[in-house]
């Protein structure tokens, strides 16, 4: 589900994707503790999990991210004893690719639970914006969590880790049996998305480092629209949306796409609004805990979503707007994708967003813009704005879809 044009600026997505040329398994590691259940708190900070953990007695922020690997900032290496075990190449959520080195980390401690010899990525500086704004220091990833049980709870602000799902008292009949990736455990949950009397049946990586609902892979929508008819297109345009682990994605066509109905184990969420991205994995993110609370248990591979009204149906009720921002690799605010094409001769990609509604960006740094939580509630605001060839400042008032 599309947020407003303010929190649309936030995908700032750190899902990584190994490339087989090397092979470097991030899946070492072990957890020293026989028996554990701790209850951790985490500070939400505009949809991103962010807990408190210590290394050589010291502590340290970490993101916890279930679609990325584990990683430490290099000014973190630069503090701590480190193993290193080679580099590797990666590409990022957005399509961009880079090479990584890769390190052990001897101990990762979270509330007492010991995690020994965990592999790590050192993130280089062209990924400061997201250590420096989040005011982290690491990345808790599904490699460090393999051997675990977690359980989000966000309407506590807190996350449970043991080493048994059975510690949850969960029902097992409603458990979703989910694939674990080989190369750092990512959470693979299978999903359903009807329209009338067409269903059509996909895999996508959840992913907390994802602030949105549903993002679909272009891959995966190409597959599904040619074999059944599950999709709404409601528009497509030429633009970028996405900040991923190695700066602003390239500009690609992209479809904005209603689906009737998405079904995640026997829970209905019905309008459901996605877009496409090159990325090769279509994503559930953060976005699913504003309803329920979820369980992994990436041990014996089983998902759970409880709803917190204990329905089974679930309506996205939130419009997108008219056109999509982006924090370009200038920490600009600017227009990203258009997808009203009468707005072609008045606006265009790439053009600078200087207030919108009572939200006045120009006033802001990078980093405040992206821990900024309010948001525009109408239905239309007036958008003021700096093209980006003449310079001239212009506003436009722009609608939801």
């Amino acid at each position: 589900m599309r947020k407003d044009l303010k929190i649309l600026i936030l995908f700032f997505l750190i899902s990584i994707k190994i490339n087989a040329q090397k092979k470097i398994s991030t899946n070492q590691g072990y957890v020293e503790n026989n028996k554990y259940f701790n209850e951790i708190p985490y500070e939400d900070r505009n949809g991103k999990i962010i807990i408190n953990l210590q290394i050589e007695n010291k502590s340290y922020r970490f993101l916890l991210d279930t679609g990325a690997a584990t990683a430490i900032s290099e000014k973190l290496q630069s503090l701590i004893k480190v193993h290193k075990l080679g580099n590797i190449k990666m590409t990022d959520q957005s399509g961009l690719t880079d090479s990584l080195e890769v390190v052990s980390v001897p101990e990762i401690n979270i509330d007492g639970i010991k995690f020994k010899d965990i592999p790590a990525f050192i993130a280089k500086s062209n990924s400061d914006i997201f250590f420096s704004c989040l005011e982290i220091d690491g990345i808790i990833g599904s490699n460090l969590l393999r051997n675990s049980t977690i359980q989000f709870r966000p309407q506590e602000n807190k996350i449970i880790l043991t080493d048994k799902s059975k510690n949850l008292e969960l029902k097992k009949r409603n458990a979703v049996q989910m694939i674990v990736t080989q190369n750092q455990s990512s959470p693979i949950l299978p999903i359903k998305l009807i329209k009338g009397n067409q269903e059509g049946n996909e895999y996508v990586l959840f992913d907390t480092g994802d602030k949105n609902f549903y993002v679909s892979s272009n891959r995966s929508y190409t597959q599904l629209q040619s074999q059944v008819d599950i999709y709404d297109i409601v528009a497509k345009s030429i633009g970028t949306f996405s900040v991923g682990f190695f700066g602003t994605a390239n500009e690609n066509e992209h479809f904005l796409l209603k689906i009737p109905n998405l079904k995640i184990g026997n829970i209905d969420f019905q309008n459901v609004v996605a877009k496409t991205t090159y990325d090769e994995n279509s994503r559930i993110g953060s976005d699913l805990l504003k309803y329920g609370n979820i369980t992994l248990d990436y041990k014996k591979k089983r998902f759970w979503f409880e709803s917190f009204k204990k329905e089974e149906t679930i309506e996205l009720t939130e419009k997108p707007w008219l056109i999509e921002p982006v924090l370009n690799n200038q920490n600009e605010i600017v227009v990203g994708i258009i997808w009203d094409e009468s707005l072609n001769d008045k606006i265009n990609v790439g053009d600078k967003i200087l207030k919108f509604g009572n939200i006045n960006y120009e006033a802001m740094d990078h980093c405040e813009i992206m821990n900024f939580t309010s948001k525009v509630e109408n239905s239309e605001a007036i958008l003021i704005y700096q093209k980006k060839d003449t310079k001239a400042i212009k506003e436009l008032k722009l609608n939801r879809m």
